[in-house]
């Protein structure tokens, strides 16, 4: 798959590591289910740290605590598989924003990750070129999408859901389609949401590229519930730093309202 010259290779977890090697793509995508026996659980929770069997018990609602649990194994095991070492000794910390990230200086090669996560679907991207960002969304209905649009996307963007709506698009999956695109993006920068206004605005560092994961190998057992997503990924390229500036933009007061489809357990 590629887009805007952007090489990604697409798989399902579990997979070998030459799915992973990534010697002929920028970025590679696994997909995995969040969902776990009980038995699946507690096998996960053995792999974590300390730390994240803390967080894991902090959380008040059991599905999204099992869901962290799972997804976060699912980290460690693809990390893992990339960099050759066992789940349990990746060294993850918490990167800015909350972004869960690798110690400096924990792998020979340098290696980007982020992961995205939609009820029980997870998918975990891997670069060793570039900043990487990812993001998922169910398809469906959004309510007042044109509204929500004028507050998220630049005026190409928003000329381009309008288009596609005209021409038969469903609103929701189109206007999911270009939300995932703009959290991919600002997750690739570095900024998270404090990025929303440059966006709007138009701004974007050099060397960022994005592109739709229009084809998503799912897991059997959500293939079967027959949920449809929206993804995309993108990069951002080193030696950019300056004009990442440009995308950081000073909180607000208003910010959008997109209804998540669940909490964040990044």
């Amino acid at each position: 798959m590629s887009g805007s010259g952007l090489r990604v290779r697409v798989t399902r977890w579990p997979c070998v590591a030459a799915d992973l090697s990534l010697a002929q793509h920028d970025v590679a995508v696994v997909s995995a289910s969040l969902l776990a026996s009980d038995d699946g659980v507690r096998d996960s929770l053995g792999v974590l740290s300390a730390d994240e069997r803390a967080r894991f018990e902090s959380y008040t609602n059991v599905v999204v605590a099992r869901r962290f649990a799972v997804g976060r194994r699912v980290v460690r095991d693809v990390l893992g598989t990339a960099l050759g070492m066992e789940a349990s000794d990746v060294p993850l910390c918490a990167g800015v924003h909350g972004k869960p990230a690798l110690r400096r200086g924990a792998a020979p090669k340098p290696m980007w990750f982020s992961v995205a996560h939609c009820e029980d679907l997870i998918l975990v991207a891997l670069s060793r070129t570039s900043d990487v960002g990812i993001d998922l969304e169910r398809s469906r209905a959004i309510e007042h999408w044109e509204r929500v649009a004028e507050r998220v996307l630049d005026p190409v963007e928003r000329a381009q859901l309008l288009t596609a709506v005209e021409r038969g698009d469903e609103a929701g999956p189109a206007f999911l389609r270009h939300w995932c695109r703009v959290e991919a993006e600002l997750k690739a920068i570095g900024c998270g949401i404090d990025g929303l206004d440059a966006h709007r605005a138009g701004k974007r560092p050099l060397g960022l590229r994005v592109v739709d994961l229009d084809e998503l190998p799912l897991p059997p057992d959500l293939s079967r519930a027959g949920a449809r997503y929206q993804a995309a990924v993108a990069v951002c390229c080193l030696g950019v730093e300056s004009a990442r500036q440009i995308a950081i933009a000073p909180h607000h007061e208003i910010r959008p309202t997109i209804t998540p489809t669940r909490p964040s357990t990044a």
